[in-house]
């Protein structure tokens, strides 16, 4: 008998592996990597050898995969939980990729950066939910400066209206071992158009700037922002999390409506709490601490 029971504390998806799960039974295809230091033919495509040797971190990307295609990067450090703590799965396409509560997200080759990171923090549970906050700030600080893109609750980043990049957190707990927390990223760079269904609602780099990214430098960028926030974040520093959160982010003193659980909530965003729950005050005037919902 395999299945696995799924819980959500705050913005993570909380996964408890009851039994085994066969991976080729459930139609789960075996990808094969580029071994480390392989780099691609183009300029335009990610150079892992050069990413490898310039990447100066204490956790992050010590231990770095590259995949062509895969079904999720998500997934591939799923079924790997035995690798390294910092362990970075890239791919350049995803067939699968996800994003929260289900919904796909679009990652076409040679255009996004998509890539996921294994942590394992020595925290409680209820202390992990913040980790898609420090996400969010390692990704956004690794989007040129230039650019107006903003922090949108809890797991997504804006430019000029449209989503750029999205962050999953999901965090798998065995029994007898310390939460492992898989986190996603996913950014639009240099997609020059996007499928009906969402063409509305997101947009990239090139878009809106005209320019090419360079998906090497803002891959080095971002792996080593995650490695100087979490090392922060394994040092109790929430109050430097919120404050830079909260910079970068203009939803504050607006009034927004948060789904949640399917209920609906309407008032105005006050700010983060000292654990990064969203205070939101309703029109009766009470305040509401919140750690995970839709914003709207």
């Amino acid at each position: 008998m395999e299945y696995a029971f799924y819980q959500y504390l705050g913005n993570i998806s909380i996964i408890f592996w009851h039994f085994t799960l066969q991976w080729q039974r459930l139609g789960i295809h075996q990808y094969k990597p580029l071994l480390q230091g392989a780099s691609l033919a183009s300029p335009a495509d990610i150079d892992i050898s050069a990413l490898e040797q310039k990447l100066a971190t204490a956790r992050i990307g010590r231990s770095l995969r590259f995949f062509p295609e895969i079904d999720s990067t998500n997934e591939e450090i799923r079924r790997n939980l035995s690798l390294p703590e910092g362990a970075v799965v890239i791919a350049d396409h995803q067939t699968h990729g996800r994003g929260r509560q289900g919904r796909s997200w679009h990652s076409e080759s040679g255009s996004g950066l998509y890539l996921s990171t294994l942590l394992k923090p020595d925290l409680p549970p209820e202390d992990l939910a913040s980790l898609t906050l420090m996400a969010g700030i390692a990704t956004i600080s690794a989007i040129p400066q230039q650019t107006s893109a903003k922090l949108k609750w809890p797991n997504d980043i804006l430019l000029n209206g449209k989503k750029i990049a999205g962050i999953l957190c999901e965090c798998i707990a065995e029994p007898g071992a310390h939460p492992a927390v898989i986190v996603g990223i996913g950014i639009n760079l240099n997609h020059t158009r996007f499928p009906e269904n969402i063409q509305d609602i997101a947009t990239s780099l090139k878009l809106e700037t005209g320019k090419d990214v360079d998906r090497t430098q803002l891959a080095l960028s971002l792996l080593q922002n995650l490695d100087s926030e979490y090392e922060e974040f394994l040092q109790g520093k929430m109050d430097n999390l919120v404050r830079k959160w909260t910079e970068h982010s203009d939803m504050f003193g607006k009034t927004v409506t948060v789904s949640q659980k399917g209920k609906k909530q309407t008032g105005t965003a006050i700010g983060l709490n000292p654990q990064g729950k969203l205070i939101l005050q309703t029109p009766d005037g009470k305040q509401h601490l919140l750690d995970s919902g839709e914003l709207h």
